[in-house]
C-alpha cells in the first residue's frame, strides 16, 4: 500500500516538473480587435469575453504569460511558427483543424451576410451569392467558409472598412461574425441588416504544434472548470444578458 501511495505522489511530482520544464517561456498570446470578444478597452488593455476566460484561465494556472494585440494575418502566421504562442479567438474549421493544438469553445460564432438596412437582397441558399460583391476580413474564418466553396470575397486588413465600403455601396454584402458585426456597426454609427446565417462556428484558443500538450490539456481542464462553476455564462452576460453561452463538449 505504502508502496502503491509512493508512485503516485512521485508520478504527481514528475508530471509538475515536466509540466515547469517545457514552460520555460512566457506563453504569448495573440488576438485581434474583434469585439466584444477581445478589443482595447476603457483603460488601453485588451479585453472582452475570450479575453477575459484567458486570463481567468491563466490566473488559476499560474503560468507566465502575455496577451498582445495583432493584426489578425500576422498573428495567425506567426502562431504557425512560433513555438511558445497561441491565437484566439480562432474560429475551428476544418481547414485550421490539424494545424494547431485547441483549447475549445470560447465562443459559438454565428457566421452571417450584412447589408444596407435598405437592401432588398435575398439569400436563400449559396448559388445566390453569385451575382454580388462581398466583403471581408483577410484571413477571417467567415471569408474562408466561402472562398472554399468557391464564391469570391473582396477583403480588407481591418474589419471596419467593409463598414463604410457597405454603407458606400462598394460591397453588397458583408461576411462577418454576427455579434462582431453588430459591435464594428455599432462603434461606426452606422445601421446594417442581417440577410443570411452561413454556419456557427465554435472558436477557441488555437496553440502551436510544438507547445507541450501538458501545457495544452491543463489549459482546457481549467476552460472545462470555468463552464462547470458558471464562470463562462458570467462573464457572456456581462458584456450582454442576451448573448447565448457555447455549450462545452467535452472531446
Amino acid at each position: 500500500m505504502r508502496h502503491r501511495l509512493f508512485l503516485i505522489i512521485f508520478g504527481c511530482l514528475l508530471s509538475l516538473t515536466v509540466i515547469k520544464t517545457a514552460w520555460s517561456e512566457d506563453l504569448l498570446f495573440f488576438t485581434e480587435h474583434y469585439p466584444p470578444y477581445n478589443f482595447i478597452g476603457s483603460e488601453d488593455e485588451v479585453s472582452g469575453i475570450s479575453t477575459e476566460i484567458v486570463q481567468e484561465i491563466m490566473k488559476r494556472t499560474g503560468f507566465a504569460y502575455r496577451i498582445k494585440l495583432t493584426p489578425w494575418k500576422r498573428a495567425y502566421e506567426l502562431t504557425l511558427s512560433q513555438k511558445n504562442t497561441c491565437l484566439f479567438t480562432t474560429g475551428r474549421t476544418k481547414e485550421r483543424d490539424n494545424l494547431f493544438k485547441w483549447v475549445t469553445p470560447l465562443t459559438e460564432n454565428p457566421i452571417v451576410l450584412f447589408a444596407q438596412p435598405t437592401s432588398t437582397i435575398k439569400i436563400t441558399q449559396l448559388s445566390d451569392l453569385s451575382e454580388y460583391r462581398i466583403g471581408g476580413y483577410l484571413g477571417d474564418a467567415a471569408v474562408d467558409y466561402l472562398v472554399t466553396r468557391n464564391i469570391p470575397v473582396e477583403t480588407v486588413r481591418d474589419d471596419k472598412l467593409n463598414v463604410r465600403k457597405l454603407q458606400g455601396g462598394r460591397i453588397d454584402l458583408w461576411v462577418t461574425g454576427e455579434m462582431a458585426g453588430h459591435a464594428l456597426a455599432n462603434k461606426t454609427g452606422d445601421e446594417i441588416k442581417k440577410i443570411f446565417k452561413l454556419t456557427a462556428i465554435a472558436g477557441g484558443i488555437a496553440c502551436n504544434l510544438h507547445l507541450s500538450d501538458l501545457i495544452t490539456t491543463r489549459l482546457q481542464q481549467e476552460l472545462h472548470a470555468l463552464y462547470q462553476e458558471g464562470f463562462i455564462e458570467r462573464v457572456y452576460h456581462k458584456y450582454d444578458p442576451n448573448l447565448s453561452v457555447p455549450i462545452y463538449k467535452a472531446e
